[in-house]
């Protein structure tokens, strides 16, 4: 049964999209809360997180090669003015949505840095709602929401959101999915029982088993090609299928 009709026959707590509604009902011109504002200050200065010697819990479901050059600190190249607007806009719409649930009262939390000291994991959450659940924004273009609405969240976003359950020890989430081409939104509530638990405890121990032993997992395939939207993104795109060996990468970094 696909994801479109499960949801018809299993009507879903759509906690957060309720009271977003009626907030936006009587803020088109938006009010934001102290608390809110402040935040989002913060989050203007705040200056880029350094990922080198960790392993992120947002990337596991992703190129397991980009993780462990993200692991060695490897210089990134800069995105180019497209894929850089993209980062900008999805920035906005999470501090749109952070601040909206601020002031709106469904969010207690934002930005809650989260660690797994056994599989090694850190990572930092979008929100914790009101009722505890894990908050997870995503900006999306038609395509990509109309893949959600028919077959539910993307895989790697499942990954991450496991992998999220699993630092933060919660059983239940909510991903709410903005689609920046018309701004539909959807909120699509989660349960621990309904993610890959299993798949990210072993993505994880399998990551650090090839980190610890200096083994380098191969290009997906796609790369080796030089296409693809994961090769054309990758900001070590430049030096990846040159790379061989850990001591090969290791070297790199100079």
């Amino acid at each position: 049964m696909k994801f479109s009709e499960t949801v018809k026959h299993n009507t879903p707590d759509l906690m957060i999209s309720k009271r977003h509604d009626a907030w936006l009902e009587s803020n088109d011109h938006p009010k934001y809360s102290t608390e809110a504002i402040k935040f989002a200050l913060r989050e203007f200065k705040a200056t880029p997180r350094v990922r080198a010697g960790t392993v992120s819990a947002s990337s596991l479901g992703e190129c397991p090669r980009q993780q462990q050059f993200t692991y060695l600190g490897l210089y990134r190249l800069p995105p180019d003015q497209k894929n850089a607007m993209k980062m900008h806009n999805g920035a906005m719409v999470h501090l749109r949505w952070q601040m909206a649930g601020l002031t709106a009262g469904w969010l207690k939390g934002v930005e809650v840095p989260v660690i797994h000291h056994d599989l090694g994991l850190r990572g930092t959450m979008d929100g914790i709602s009101d009722h505890g659940d894990v908050v997870e924004i995503k900006s999306i273009n038609l395509n990509g929401f109309s893949r959600v609405n028919t077959f539910g969240p993307l895989f790697p976003h499942l990954y991450q959101m496991a992998s999220y359950m699993l630092c933060s020890d919660r059983a239940k989430g909510r991903f709410i999915y903005e689609c920046k081409d018309n701004q539909e939104y959807r909120e699509i509530p989660i349960t621990a029982d309904e993610l890959p638990m299993g798949e990210v405890r072993a993505a994880a121990k399998s990551m650090w088993a090839h980190i610890t032993n200096h083994d380098l997992f191969e290009p997906l395939s796609k790369c080796i090609d030089r296409e693809g939207w994961q090769y054309n993104s990758c900001p070590f795109r430049d030096r990846c299928l040159k790379i061989h060996t850990w001591e090969d990468a290791s070297a790199s970094r100079a």
